[in-house]
């Protein structure tokens, strides 16, 4: 049997073109080239995109575009991973970045201090190659890192992996 995916909200080309460039973690300028937007727009847009999404956050934002299978692997650029595993206690923290956690919650879970979690991600965002927090979730989930029921209530626990699609959708 199929596994089944929440459904993602109908997002038009333009929408999908912008979630894969928070994705890489692009900043303002190469985001507005790339979408057409100006620049003053972009921000505005963002927030409206992850609003659409059920998020306030663009990693959260990125790691369920990667899950709905609109991110790509090559939409998330990696520079000279470190090719070693994390630990279970960074993925753990990675696992909170995906789901949207603040920092200060993941700490509160984990029972660790919020200082130590911002290390932990330093460190996540060192060992995957990747810039930013939104290249670190799609990674995350499009590597299966994490598994997809980190992304919250309703998504499967399971991991894709970069050879793997993700799974169908659930029917409407």
């Amino acid at each position: 049997m199929p596994i089944s995916l929440p459904d993602r909200p109908d997002l038009s080309e333009a929408d999908v073109l912008l979630l894969r460039q928070v994705a890489g973690g692009h900043l303002i300028d190469p985001v507005s080239r790339a979408t057409g937007l100006a620049a003053k727009e972009v921000n505005p847009a963002i927030q409206a995109l992850t609003a659409r999404l059920g998020t306030r956050h663009r990693h959260r934002a990125a790691a369920l575009g990667a899950a709905w299978g609109l991110v790509r692997p090559e939409d998330v650029p990696v520079s000279h991973p470190t090719g070693l595993p994390l630990p279970a206690q960074q993925q753990r923290v990675l696992a909170g970045l995906v789901s949207g956690e603040e920092p200060a919650a993941t700490a509160k879970r984990l029972r660790l201090s919020t200082s130590t979690v911002r290390t932990y991600t330093q460190s996540i965002l060192r060992t995957l190659g990747v810039r930013s927090r939104q290249q670190a979730a799609a990674l995350a989930v499009l590597a299966g890192i994490v598994p997809l029921s980190a992304l919250g209530d309703g998504w499967p626990d399971t991991r894709l992996s970069a050879t793997t699609s993700p799974p169908a959708q659930q029917a409407s």
